[in-house]
Parts: C-alpha cells; structure tokens; sequence
C-alpha cells in the first residue's frame, strides 16, 4: 500500500527519499509498519495532504481522556476520517524517518550517539505522541522500531516510561505505580534492555574522555543509570557489579568516586 503525504517539517532532515519510479511524495510502506485492525477505507489516503496541514491536523487534535476501564488495551479514539488520514500519514513518515536513523545513527559521534538531548530527539516525542493518539498497537509497534534504532539511553527512559504510563489504566495512573512497573517489566522489557545498555556504553565513553570540569553531568548520567536499572528485578545487581567497573577503572579518581556515592545517597532518600 502507498501513502500520499509530505514530510513534517521537522522530520526533513532525515533524508527520507522516494524509491525508484514512486512520485516524490509517495512512500512504500513496510510490512511492518502496516496499520492494524482498521479498515482499507481507513487506511487509504485519496489526496496528498499539505506539510502544513499534516502539522496542524496532529497538533489540534485532542486525545480525550478515556473512562475508567478493566483492560489495559486502549483502541483508537473516535476521529473523523479526515483526522484518521492526517494522523496515519503524519505517524507513516515518522516511522519511515525512524527506519532511516537506524541506519545512519551509528555513523555519529559517540558525544552526539549518547546524548541526552540528540536532534531528533523531539521529532520521536512527536511520534509517540502521534501512536497514542492512535492506540495501543501503534504504540507498540513503535517501540519495537525504536529497540532497532534508537541510542540515546535517555531518550529511551523517557519513552520507556511515558509508555508504560500510557498502558495503565487511567484510575491507577497515579494510585498504583505498581501497573506501570509491570508494563515495564512485561511488555516495554525490549526497550528497558536497550535503554539499560546504551546507559552502559553511554558511561564507558565518558569515562575514558573523562575531565574535571565533566564531573557533575557523568554523576548525573550514574543517577539515571541506576533509575533505569532499577526496573528489572535483576537490575540492582547488574548496576552495582557495574558501579565496580567504574571504581577500579583508571579513570575514576579518588574525588569522582565520592562525588558519585554522595550522588547515589542522596537520590536514594
């Protein structure tokens, strides 16, 4: 299936191009990015939207807040198909963008690999807000994307964690923090492994380029670090044999490590 729509404006730097004798606006969709449990009235796109209407369909749209429900499953809200469209195109290019990072992320340095605000950091917030406006499987799908093209260990928490959120039911949201544990300990756990590794690869680099003057900003990363291993039942564990790592490397000096364990107190209280 084809798709007639144009790029987000902040999506252009991505260099998403068109593949042989497709029109410059027409992009083929992956099996893997086929939209689920809607209809072919749904899904085709008759008319190519504009950027500008794309970008103002997706950002005037509300997401109602759903009732109170057993399931966790949430469906696609009750949008116009004119909505649908826009909201089908604007998410079918993202993923098309994501695809596209996937194979281009590992050409960037490690200072802008493990970033805690890269490029396109933004334009994935944008995404995830686009999938949730969508529904579940969407979401999911996403999240499988982004396991596969995504380094950034922070942009991962977050969207680990916004995720999770998303998948609790609207009463437990703040009552039971334990539902949204279990979503990232059951379903988002692809995307925890993937965020706990690259925190992992995050610190090695900076370690060994490691100043005075860096001090402060790689005790915060160790913080987040610790955050984000606490998720997995056998996280603590791996966190503190690596938390080792660190203290017998070379280039942890004696004011560091301090720096670090007076860090980890504090967050703990």
């Amino acid at each position: 299936a084809y798709a007639s729509i144009s790029q987000p404006p902040g999506l252009q730097y991505y260099g998403v191009r068109s593949h042989g004798s497709v029109p410059h606006h027409v992009f083929p969709i992956a099996a893997t990015m086929q939209p689920a449990t809607l209809t072919p009235t749904q899904i085709v796109l008759t008319q190519a939207p504009s950027t500008q209407c794309v970008t103002q369909a997706v950002s005037q749209l509300s997401l109602p807040r759903p009732q109170p429900q057993q399931q966790v499953h949430r469906q696609t809200q009750q949008y116009s198909q004119t909505q649908l469209r826009y909201l089908l195109a604007a998410y079918r290019v993202g993923m098309l963008a994501l695809d596209t990072l996937s194979r281009r992320v590992h050409d960037d340095r490690p200072q802008a690999k493990y970033a805690r605000n890269p490029p396109y950091g933004e334009d994935v917030k944008w995404l995830l807000r686009v999938s949730k406006k969508l529904g579940t499987q969407y979401l999911h799908q996403l999240c499988v994307c982004a396991v596969n093209s995504i380094v950034s260990p922070f942009v991962l928490h977050d969207m680990a964690v916004e995720a999770a959120h998303y998948l609790s039911p609207e009463n437990h949201y703040c009552n039971n923090p334990g539902l949204v544990m279990q979503h990232l300990r059951t379903t988002l756990t692809p995307l925890v492994h993937k965020c706990q590794q690259m925190y992992i690869q995050c610190m090695h680099q900076k370690l060994y380029h490691l100043t005075t003057a860096d001090y402060e900003d790689f005790v915060n990363i160790v913080c987040s670090a610790r955050a984000a291993f606490q998720i997995t039942p056998e996280g603590n564990a791996q966190f503190k044999e690596w938390l080792q790592s660190i203290r017998r490397s070379k280039s942890c000096k004696k004011d560091l490590w301090t720096q670090i364990n007076a860090a980890l107190q504090a967050n703990s209280k």
